[in-house]
């Protein structure tokens, strides 16, 4: 992990993390993004738990976190950053073009999506766009975007909900994921159940997972 500590001493200067495990492209993109101008990279962490101490230690203005990584995912982690710096905003970086994928990043608190293959220059342009203000589609729109083949309207909430039901969450770790009662996580459990006309946490998910409203490949 490279970082750049000087760059608290430039002004107007946003300062930028990658968090990915995938070395060369994580290395490849914070090193792109240290010569544009106004952008100083912090460097690349290829986990979440690094990144959050190195949020924590040097508070970037942007991070840039991939979904699928070993251990805490991307949007798992975007959620544990929100809380520990509510100033930071986030971009999350994938390979999959999934949009249930996109709504729970947008709910979770990313302000962009991108796609991988994204030129250096565009990843550039979001990362001045996010860090000025810009949020590339509301949480709220982007839950109601969903595939036609759903009727189901839920919350964010909700979505947020039945996402961490299908990663094997018990209604405990929901809660404290969450900051919400178990009695909450209990409430809003048999809701889905009922909107999703399932008998079963384990046919919720999948009913959830064939109309697009949670990824695929989590």
């Amino acid at each position: 992990m490279t970082t750049h500590l000087e760059t608290r001493l430039v002004p107007n200067t946003l300062r930028v993390l990658v968090i990915d495990d995938h070395r060369s492209f994580g290395e490849a993109l914070s090193i792109a993004l240290d010569i544009e101008p106004g952008i100083e990279s912090l460097g690349q962490c290829i986990s979440v738990q690094a990144g959050l101490e190195l949020v924590m230690d040097e508070r970037p203005n942007v991070v840039i976190i991939d979904w699928q990584m070993d251990g805490i995912d991307g949007i798992e982690g975007i959620r544990r950053i929100r809380v520990a710096d509510r100033n930071v905003k986030l971009i999350m970086i994938t390979g999959h073009a999934d949009p249930a994928l996109r709504r729970m990043a947008l709910t979770a608190g990313a302000a962009a999506v991108l796609p991988k293959d994204t030129t250096l220059s565009e990843i550039a342009t979001f990362v001045r766009a996010v860090a000025a203000g810009k949020v590339f589609d509301e949480p709220d729109e982007a839950i109601e975007d969903r595939p036609a083949a759903s009727t189901v309207r839920l919350s964010p909430r909700e979505v947020e909900v039945l996402w961490l039901l299908s990663k094997g969450k018990d209604t405990p770790t929901i809660a404290a994921t969450l900051f919400l009662s178990v009695h909450t996580v209990r409430s809003y459990t048999r809701d889905l159940l009922q909107k999703l006309g399932a008998h079963s946490q384990l046919e919720a998910i999948a009913i959830a997972r064939r109309t697009g409203l949670i990824p695929l490949n989590d």
